[in-house]
């Protein structure tokens, strides 16, 4: 297991080698944590440790696990989004939309562990986690 500083430069560094000068500012991400199959027990700890070391690297981390909230809207709020060790069909085929044209739209996806063990029926997401 990585130790908790490891994590957040391992994050820093994915966002900005995605978008460098979309950093000006705090970087505001939302951890998506949500499963339908097996759960790690690690989940809570990786949580915690991201949003304790985010102040360090200028990034405001929030959380859900509520699909519902998967809207063109509510993702536009975020410099990216972060799924966590999530596993099964964790968005119903509006959450899978609204994650589709987040990313179409140059919005920024972080993967952490299982989360290429989620969505396996979803071609676009396979091509983004390179499953597919």
């Amino acid at each position: 297991m990585l130790p908790n500083t490891s994590i957040c430069r391992l994050v820093t560094l994915s966002l900005l080698a995605f978008a460098p000068s979309a950093f000006a500012t705090n970087a505001k991400v939302l951890i998506y944590s949500a499963t339908e199959d097996f759960r790690h027990d690690s989940i809570p700890t990786a949580i915690q440790a991201l949003q304790s070391k985010g102040p360090s690297f200028d990034i405001q981390f929030e959380t859900t696990e509520d699909k519902a909230q998967f809207t063109d809207q509510y993702l536009a709020r975020y410099d990216a989004l972060l799924f966590l060790d999530n596993t099964g069909e964790v968005l119903d085929d509006l959450g899978k939309a609204a994650l589709q044209k987040y990313l179409d739209l140059g919005g920024n996806f972080i993967g952490i562990h299982a989360a290429s063990d989620c969505l396996r029926n979803t071609t676009f997401y396979g091509h983004e986690v390179d499953f597919l």
